[in-house]
């Protein structure tokens, strides 16, 4: 049993880059036409860090969050977008690597996927 859909009410586009090579032979990710989007993607969105950072060098507006989604897999390098915000369209990176959730009594153990993430300006 994954999480119930009444629980991800929040939907998403799960954006994978198309990837490719410069002229310096550097790896390159584009999150552009080229990317893969994957539209309606249920899932809970959370702010988990709600106070602002004030350790010294610390960017004081960066914001943590977590999502949670049946949907898998996810690629590391994989944007969301969050149209249905309600401060307006965010769009996230992953702040470290999907974390897949296991229930080991399944035939397919996987459960779900949680995603820790940063908001990317600019």
């Amino acid at each position: 049993m994954s999480v119930p859909g009444r629980l991800l009410p929040h939907s998403v586009t799960v954006v994978t880059p198309a990837v490719s090579t410069d002229a310096y032979n550097n790896t390159v990710y584009d999150y552009g036409p080229a990317a893969t989007r994957t539209g309606n993607v249920a899932a809970w969105l959370q702010q988990d860090q709600r106070a602002l950072v004030t350790a010294q060098g610390a960017d004081p507006l960066q914001e943590k969050w977590l999502m949670v989604t049946n949907h898998s897999p996810i690629h590391r390098r994989a944007r969301i977008e969050w149209a249905g915000s309600p401060a307006g369209a965010l769009v996230f990176e992953l702040d470290g690597q999907p974390s897949p959730n296991y229930n080991p009594l399944r035939p397919d153990p996987l459960h779900h996927t949680e995603l820790s993430l940063k908001i990317v300006d600019g």
